[in-house]
């Protein structure tokens, strides 16, 4: 039997996860984010928290596979930028910056985009 963990829960498992990427610990981050992916499948957090884990792994492909998975929302798009420009795929890296672009997303994440493609 499956346990629904609710909200707070999540999301502090989720501060959790990230505090654990953060301090070099990206085994238990990423147990924590696939949980996460497991109790809302398609959610930023867990897809961002995931790809950063892959990423942090020097896994892009896996990264990108887990945004691909989740709605593709402005930060999740501009996960898969930095994940697309690591597998070495500019061209569609740069395309969905174009897509950003035109959907007027936050420029922070604009900025973060144009750097990983650089």
């Amino acid at each position: 039997m499956a346990i629904k963990l609710n909200t707070e829960a999540l999301r502090l498992f989720a501060e959790i996860g990230f505090m654990g990427l953060g301090r070099g610990q990206p085994g238990a981050a990423e147990t924590i984010f696939a949980m996460y992916e497991n109790q809302r499948p398609g959610e930023e957090v867990g897809a961002i928290g995931s790809a950063m884990t892959a990423m942090a792994a020097d896994r892009a492909d896996v990264a990108l596979s887990h945004l691909q998975a989740a709605e593709q929302t402005p930060p999740i798009m501009a996960f898969s930028v930095i994940a697309l420009a690591r597998i070495g795929d500019k061209k569609r890296a740069a395309e969905l910056v174009d897509d950003l672009k035109d959907m007027e997303c936050d420029p922070a994440l604009l900025e973060m985009c144009e750097a990983a493609i650089q």
